[in-house]
Order: C-alpha cells, then structure tokens, then sequence
C-alpha cells in the first residue's frame, strides 16, 4: 500500500503553507518500512533531526523532517502489511506536542461535525399559523378573512395586493365581505381579485328599504372546494337581515363532517336586533335540521347584536375589537376554540378591522382515543349450529320448574343467551371516535376499492 502525502486538499495545503514559512516546510522521503521495520525509521529520523515531528496522516504517523523548500513534493513512503499494523501502535499512544495557536487558519482551528450529527434539532415549529400553512388547503376547517369593506369595488387594487403578496391571504379558502355596495350592473368578473377564486354574492334589494349599501360577498378559493361543489342555500334580504348561506363540499374535510354551511350576515344598525336574531335563529334551526353533521360557521357583521342570546350553543371566537372599542364583526360556531382571530390593516378607508381566522379545530380522531368492544359474528354456520342447540333443548324442565310466569320467562332468556353466548363466535373489533355506527368492514372495503 502506498501513503501519499500529496492527497490533502488544496485549502489544507494552504493552510499548512500559512502556518510553516517557506524554509520549514515538510518533507517525506522514499523510505521502504517493509526491510528496517517503522520503530528504526522513527528512532533514526528523531536521531538525526530534532526537529522531527511525526504528523498524523490517513493511514497512520508520517515521520517528517524540516528543512526542505518544497510542500508538493512527490515523494512517498511505501508500508508493508506488518509496518502498518505497527505504524497503528505507535501511533495510538503518540501524545503530540504541538499546541493550538489562536493565530492559526480557521481551517486547521475548526471542529468538524461528527458524520451523521444533524445541524439542528428535529421537528417543525409549531404554533396554529405554522400548521396553517403546512397544510393551508387541507385544514380541519377553512381559513376564513373576513371584512367590512364599506364598498368592495374600490378596494380591490388593495384585495389583489395582499393576494399577491400576502401567503396567508393567497392561501385563504374563504373571503367574506359585508357592506359590499355592489348592484347587479357590475358583474362578477369585475371583481373576482384572482382567476383561482369564484365569486357569490347576495346584493342589497328594495326588500331592504333602501336602494344603496349593504350586500355581502364570499369569495372561494378553488384549490380548496371546486366551485361545482359550491350550493346557494339561502340569499335573503330584509331591513334587518341580509344573508348569505352556501354550502361546500372541499376536497378534504374530517369524517365526523358531511359538508360545510358558511353563513355571511349583515345586520343595519337601524335594524330591529330581536327580529334580525329570531330571522337568523329560524334559519340556522333548518341548516341543522336539514344537515345534520354539517360544519355550521356564521360570520359576519352584526353591530350590537348578539347572536348567543338566540343560539347559546355556539361560541364567539372574535375576541378583539374591531371598530373603535367595539367588536362588531363576529365569528360563530358549534365548536369550543376552534378559530383563532387575528386582526389584519383595515381595507382603504374603511373603519372596520379586517380579520383573520385561523383553524384551531383539531379531528375528533385526535383528541377520542378508540374503543375495543366484542361483537358477535352472526354467520350461516353459527345460526346453524346456534339452530340446533335449540334443537336439542329441553323446554319441558322449564315448565316443570316453577309455576310463576315471571321466573319461567327470565330462566328461558338467560338460557338462550347462555347457548348464543358459547354457540356464536365473538371477534374484538376497534371503534374510532369519527366513525359513524352503520359503518362496518364491508362498507370500508367498498370505499377503499
């Protein structure tokens, strides 16, 4: 085997170069340490040189010697099997003298990282934003902004701004918007802020009273429901309510959910607030009554109503005020701390604080653990055999044992359930929290072909 001393690399010979001047560069001669053995190659070269320092290489020590003008130098040492192994001896309880000096290159200086250690610790950062964006169009519920724009048309330049510069709002699945002040001679086309979001809205009418203002406008983002899945379930207009309810079928959505109902509401400050709640209140009743394990969200601005004094069910996620010292603009569902509201610049002009709202709602297959429980298997050759069991019991000692009719009917229940229980074949089977009771294997099966 032969050891080069010309196999460092550029940057490690430069860094040797700075270190030792030109007259005290190293110098390996050709020595054969198969015919005079290493420890006599050592001795003698310590001998004749004191100034002989044995430099670790790749193989083992290189006995060098100062004194010679050329670093690149072809010169090699060749090893024996035996020198090798011996080499390896010596070298292992070799103590160097040769101490660090701060002045050194930082090339020499440095710690290399052991092979395989990673540079950082591993996982992700957390927080309910960065989850967001991880997984922005397969959220457990939908990212929802949601602003008073006080006249949508002219703040589209900003809307299209924050689209196109803001990943969170890019990413947005649902933009809800009140006080749109949009009539039926601007088309939607008009003021779609991206080609990858569709447009419904519910404009003002003269069911209202009034002939200006008003309207509300959701916006949908593409990538998280086709806009073929998107249903108008109720667009209502009166003085004291305007509403716009659509229900959405994503991509992706929890088991436990079918769909989700996104109702935008606008109520005047003039309006009657008990008319407006009983309105909305006779309309979320038929939502929940028609869908059943739909996602009810209800967003929107309802001034100084409350909606909880209708519904106590729900819960208000809106926590921060977004006109003045008032919190106007409100968030509403079913489910405890499911969004988290952060409130955003408003747009234009307007007073209203836009607001954010991030999912925090977690699967109910993450937070239920599942249950085991035992289940009969009721096949041909059990009922066939439980059949014949039955067959084969004697009724007569029943009758025989007691007169009362209570003590005869409880005695024939517990005996057939005694052959059903040792006749019947039991499995144990696991149960998961979002699964719903009519959901056997065979309808699993068919799901997954």
């Amino acid at each position: 085997m032969t050891a080069w001393f010309g196999n460092s690399t550029k940057q490690d010979r430069q860094a040797v170069q700075r270190v030792l001047p030109d007259a005290e560069l190293p110098f390996i001669a050709d020595v054969d340490t198969s015919e005079v053995g290493v420890d006599a190659v050592l001795s003698q070269q310590s001998g004749e040189n004191k100034n002989f320092i044995p430099v670790p290489t790749y193989l083992g020590v290189c006995p060098l010697q100062k004194g010679t003008p050329s670093l690149h130098t072809t010169a090699r040492i060749s090893y024996s099997r035996e020198a090798l192994i011996s080499l390896n001896l010596h070298s292992t309880h070799l103590k160097l003298s040769v101490t660090p000096d701060p002045r050194w290159p930082t090339e020499i200086l440095r710690e290399n990282r052991r092979r395989g250690a990673r540079k950082r610790p591993r996982g992700k950062r957390a927080g309910v934003r960065n989850r967001l964006r991880a997984r922005a169009h397969r959220a457990p519920l939908p990212s929802i902004l949601l602003a008073n724009v006080q006249s949508l048309d002219n703040k589209l330049d900003d809307l299209r701004a924050r689209i196109k510069f803001q990943r969170d709002i890019w990413d947005c699945n649902l933009l809800c918007f009140t006080e749109s002040w949009l009539n039926p001679a601007v088309p939607n086309h008009a003021i779609q802020p991206a080609e990858f979001f569709s447009v419904h809205r519910m404009d003002r009418t003269a069911d209202s009273g009034k002939s200006r203002g008003g309207g509300v406008c959701v916006m949908v983002n593409n990538s998280w429901c086709n806009n073929a899945n998107v249903v108008t379930l109720a667009c209502s207009c009166s003085p004291n309510l305007e509403l716009l309810a659509l229900k959405l079928r994503p991509f992706y959505l929890p088991q436990e959910f079918t769909s989700v109902i996104i109702n935008t509401v606008y109520i005047p400050p003039q309006a009657n607030m008990d008319t407006a709640l009983c309105e909305r209140h006779e309309a979320l009743t038929q939502f929940q009554a028609q869908h059943r394990d739909a996602a009810l969200i209800v967003v929107g601005d309802f001034n100084s109503a409350n909606l909880k004094r209708a519904v106590p069910n729900l819960y208000q996620h809106v926590t921060f005020p977004t006109r003045g010292n008032r919190t106007l603009d409100h968030c509403y569902t079913p489910y405890k701390d499911s969004y988290k509201a952060l409130a955003y610049p408003p747009f234009g002009k307007s007073d209203h604080t836009a607001i954010f709202l991030l999912p925090k709602y977690k699967q109910r297959l993450k937070w239920e653990a599942p249950v085991q429980r035992e289940v009969a298997c009721w096949t041909d050759q059990s009922v066939a055999a439980l059949q014949d069991a039955l067959d084969d019991a004697d009724w007569d000692m029943f009758r025989r044992s007691t007169d009362d009719v209570s003590e005869f009917t409880e005695a024939v229940v517990g005996f057939i359930g005694k052959l059903v229980y040792d006749t019947i074949p039991r499995i144990t089977i696991k149960k998961f929290s979002n699964q719903k009771p009519w959901v056997d294997r065979t309808i699993r099966e068919a799901l997954n072909y």
